[in-house]
């Protein structure tokens, strides 16, 4: 299992949140059977993260994650499950808005990409009771409080 950590050049991701990156990637990596898999983190701002959002979701507004699963031929050989964009400048304003930790908003959010490159959604109440769920206990896992509260 491996994570890379792409940096954007005005944030940089210091040791401690690397590490909690990689603990929890490895923690759902074991939850969900996932074996000798990786995945890429790139932390962006909100300019780069709304022109993601409106090339390949129609949305001209940033957000706080966008996660890209790997559709490609070379996944089988290379076990890539995608990548994951994060807006440190979005996650850093809800965090404030939320009264939430940054480091732990991040972590929340890197989870919540990965269930949806895993193919979980919240278009309908039971697929996100189903996500919300698995996030909360790996959240739990890492002693990070339930988000959803």
């Amino acid at each position: 299992m491996s994570l890379t950590i792409l940096n954007h050049k005005s944030f940089k991701v210091d040791k401690a949140l690397s590490e909690k990156l990689t603990n929890a990637f490895n923690l759902i990596c074991n939850e969900e059977s996932l074996d000798k898999c990786s995945i890429n983190l790139k932390l962006v701002n909100n300019e780069e993260i709304t022109e993601l959002n409106k090339i390949y979701r129609n949305k001209n507004k940033p957000t706080n994650v966008l996660s890209f699963t790997n559709e490609d031929i070379s996944k089988s050989r290379t076990n890539e499950l995608g990548d994951i964009a994060i807006s440190f400048e979005f996650v850093e304003q809800e965090s404030k808005e939320q009264n939430k930790k940054f480091n732990d908003h991040v972590i929340h959010m890197f989870i919540h990409g990965i269930y949806h490159i895993l193919g979980f959604d919240h278009e309908n109440d039971s697929m996100a009771d189903a996500m919300e769920e698995k996030e909360i206990l790996l959240l739990e896992k890492l002693q990070i409080k339930n988000p959803y509260k």
